[in-house]
């Protein structure tokens, strides 16, 4: 920011205030502080489109009329003195100016979110919509700017500074790879209303957070801080799936046999036999993920982490840690990343994964209910039609590798599953053609029911009245 020293007036002198070298004009005829920069800016220019300022200076004033000198100015809170001189410079530039924060090539993505931002808490809208159309339009460019200025998936590491202050949040200068970007737009698109930027900035998110637990985990905190229902369901449901958000407990249950044996067919006693080592692999526990599974060991055996091979030898990372490290944390190569997850996220976290588990339980016992085609009960027999669709239901959730193999609560990976199945299960259904398609369409519809309820699954007690 370009400034120089003010030394006109000693009251101006002794509080260290600057004028601003571009917008303090001779001819100004308001005075307004900014942290600790003075603008002496147009009042006719600050009275344009509806803005608050004429309001404010149509306020009957006392003796020492604000505005009018370098002592008595005008003090404006809430951003910060770089931001107020990008709005000035949006509120006098010509055409041919404001066209190069928009050009293709030196888009001023810094300055058009400070402008917005500006143009919102003084109802500047005119100028407000110009910045965020023009901002729109910059993170729709292909490739993305945004997704390309970012650290990658596999290289990003959370920080609490990255969610700190989201309003003001600083910009790398040395061209380093930042969220800082991604989080201020999402802040300002829910700030100002816009919905286009939002759902953008949301989808860039949720394409992040599917290959990345700490991009996961961003989304999450910046749902909770900005209170946005359209990502928090989600974001929370990859964490749960990603992380270990309570200890582990290692259990030995005695199921290793005293013979080392490879994993076999069944014995003339009907038993299997197994390798001791994939015995001592073996999670059990519901809770696997969101609960961190129990590791089972069998005599002999050192107890083996959920995500390491067995046959694989504990890195010396691994080796020098004596015990879990705390909640909230994940493994990435053979270490423990921790998450900085508060015991509200917590709590949201574990009421999620009893909500979802207690879902499935319920449509596993209850295959949705769909209307029969009014030519079933004229062509067909409706109690065969619905005893395949109930058979169908329950040979898939209870035998199903496809299903079983999604954790118990991972409710919309089991109903994906179920619906690849009932399209493989053709035409060899005994079931009426019409009854088959509304059955697949009820399983769509509780996907998306699902999915739709996915923020009220991750609330509180307090959060739900209590219950």
């Amino acid at each position: 920011m370009n400034v120089q020293p003010d030394t006109t007036g000693s009251a101006t002198s002794e509080r260290r205030w600057t004028r601003d070298n571009d917008y303090y004009f001779e001819d100004g005829s308001a005075v307004l502080l900014v942290e600790d920069v003075l603008f002496n800016v147009h009042r006719s220019r600050l009275n344009r489109d509806g803005s608050t300022f004429v309001t404010m200076f149509g306020l009957p004033q006392g003796e020492n009329v604000e505005g009018r000198s370098d002592d008595h100015p005008i003090v404006l809170g809430g951003e910060t003195a770089t931001e107020f001189k990008h709005f000035l410079f949006a509120l006098y530039a010509f055409p041919p100016e404001l066209r190069i924060l928009t050009s293709p090539t030196g888009a001023k993505l810094a300055a058009l979110i400070s402008i917005a931002k500006v143009s919102n808490k003084y109802t500047f809208n005119s100028l407000e919509n110009w910045a965020l159309e023009a901002i729109q339009d910059y993170v729709n460019r292909k490739p993305s700017p945004i997704l390309s200025s970012i650290p990658s998936p596999t290289s990003y590491i959370y920080h609490p500074s990255h969610t700190k202050d989201l309003g003001n949040a600083s910009f790398p200068t040395d061209g380093s790879s930042s969220t800082a970007h991604l989080t201020r737009l999402i802040s300002l698109a829910q700030l100002c209303g816009h919905k286009p930027l939002l759902d953008t900035m949301i989808n860039f998110l949720r394409e992040l957070m599917t290959t990345s637990l700490q991009y996961a985990y961003l989304a999450m905190t910046l749902s909770d801080e900005l209170e946005l229902k359209a990502l928090r369901g989600a974001a929370y449901l990859e964490v749960m799936q990603k992380a270990e958000i309570v200890q582990p407990l290692e259990l030995d249950l005695g199921l290793t046999p005293s013979s080392p044996t490879s994993f076999s067919p069944s014995t003339s006693s009907g038993s299997l036999l197994l390798n001791p080592d994939l015995a001592s692999s073996i999670q059990l526990g519901a809770m696997a993920n969101a609960l961190a599974p129990l590791t089972v060991t069998g005599p002999g055996t050192s107890p083996s982490s959920p995500s390491s091979s067995p046959s694989s030898s504990p890195s010396p990372a691994a080796q020098t840690t004596s015990s879990f490290p705390g909640p909230h944390t994940r493994r990435r190569a053979g270490q423990f990343v921790s998450l900085p997850i508060t015991p509200s996220q917590q709590l949201r976290l574990l009421s999620g994964y009893y909500r979802l588990a207690h879902t499935w339980d319920l449509l596993r016992l209850t295959p949705p209910a769909f209307e029969h085609a009014p030519s079933c009960a004229t062509t067909w027999h409706q109690h065969g039609c619905t005893t395949a669709w109930l058979e169908f239901w329950k040979d898939k959730t209870a035998k199903s590798e496809a299903v079983l193999a999604h954790g118990a609560a991972d409710v919309l990976g089991k109903l994906r599953a179920i619906q690849k199945e009932y399209d493989r299960w053709g035409s060899a259904a005994y079931m009426h053609n019409d009854c088959r398609i509304s059955a697949k369409r009820r399983i769509a519809e509780v996907v998306r029911k699902v999915e739709g309820s996915l923020s009220e699954y991750f609330t509180s007690a307090g959060e739900v009245g209590g219950r």
